[in-house]
């Protein structure tokens, strides 16, 4: 079993969310990106945490749905090739 980085699953949390189609994002990784951005800030400073409620009260409503839409957001996500900016190590001032 594979394991999949919270960053990953954070991002497919938002694109799960978009309420797109998936035929919408499925092959298109620009689209992807647009998404997920649009609905980060639709969601505003809370978002993830509302993304995920969104998430699990579409999981209780439709199981089967769910799951097969979250199977194609994670894979989209990993398609869609996110630059993860890493900072640079800080350097010491002294005075």
């Amino acid at each position: 079993m594979r394991s999949t980085s919270r960053v990953t699953t954070t991002l497919a949390t938002f694109l799960f969310v978009s309420q797109a189609p998936v035929a919408a994002f499925a092959t298109n990784p620009a689209r992807t990106r647009e998404l997920i951005h649009e609905a980060a800030d639709r969601l505003g400073p809370e978002g993830a945490a509302l993304a995920v409620a969104e998430v699990a009260y579409d999981y209780g409503k439709h199981p089967e749905d769910a799951a097969a839409r979250m199977t194609a957001c994670l894979r989209a996500v990993e398609a869609a090739d996110f630059q993860s900016f890493v900072p640079g190590p800080r350097l010491a001032v002294t005075r």
